[in-house]
């Protein structure tokens, strides 16, 4: 007899944590929901339940960081993670799947989403909806449709100078808005453009091709008192 698929629902929204297990339970036979509305509450049933996918928005307490998904990560490797938010596609799909989410639903799509991206994950796939696959598309095609790009050396302005340092330093978008000053929305607008200069999809990428194309973005001194700390 196969076990059933145990969710975990992590939203600070009462009404839709209520939603969400009535849909859910609707039409997926055999599977268990647990539901919490606080990051921590949501590692301590992590600790003591068996859970296979967690469905979690960004805004919640406690949480409101890409780093959500290494912290769960480091109670229950295994855990599958689908990020459910209000927050805008545009701004933070990407980043989100960079730190290792699964899938990126908006709260605004059909409520049938919902069980079509658990399916998708639980299966063993990534969940993109189509806005987050064409934006990571027309990223990839920029450089593989010119070349000349490519060769040229890449410009970028003082303000991408500026958080690329933080993001080569571990910052995440809420850390590097505070730092200088700025909206979460202008930070992810920028990362965005530089992982496309540069043609990457995550930090570790960039770090790479900064590290053989431009090595001068690297503040070496911050990393030494970072790492001496």
């Amino acid at each position: 007899m196969n076990q059933p698929i145990r969710i975990l629902l992590i939203d600070d929204h009462e009404l839709i944590l209520w939603a969400l297990a009535a849909i859910i339970k609707e039409k997926i036979p055999d599977i268990e929901i647990d539901s919490t509305q606080t990051l921590s509450q949501g590692l301590a049933i992590l600790e003591r339940s068996n859970i296979d996918l967690i469905v979690l928005d960004i805004d919640i307490p406690g949480g409101n960081s890409p780093k959500m998904i290494a912290t769960l990560r480091n109670v229950r490797p295994q855990v599958k993670i689908l990020i459910h938010t209000a927050m805008k596609e545009d701004d933070y799909s990407i980043e989100y799947l960079s730190a290792g989410a699964d899938g990126f639903l908006s709260k605004a799509a059909p409520t049938d989403t919902v069980v079509e991206a658990i399916h998708t994950i639980m299966n063993g796939d990534k969940y993109l909806s189509n806005k987050t696959q064409n934006m990571l598309a027309r990223s990839y095609l920029k450089n593989v449709t010119n070349p000349e790009k490519k060769k040229a050396r890449i410009t970028i302005t003082p303000r991408e100078v500026e958080i690329i340092k933080l993001l080569l330093l571990g910052k995440w978008t809420k850390e590097i808005a505070a730092q200088l000053g700025i909206k979460w929305s202008t930070v992810s607008t920028h990362k965005l453009s530089i992982f496309e200069k540069f043609g990457v999809t995550n930090v570790i990428q960039l770090y790479k091709k900064i590290e053989k194309e431009r090595p001068e973005l690297i503040d070496t001194e911050s990393m030494k008192r970072d790492f001496l700390q």
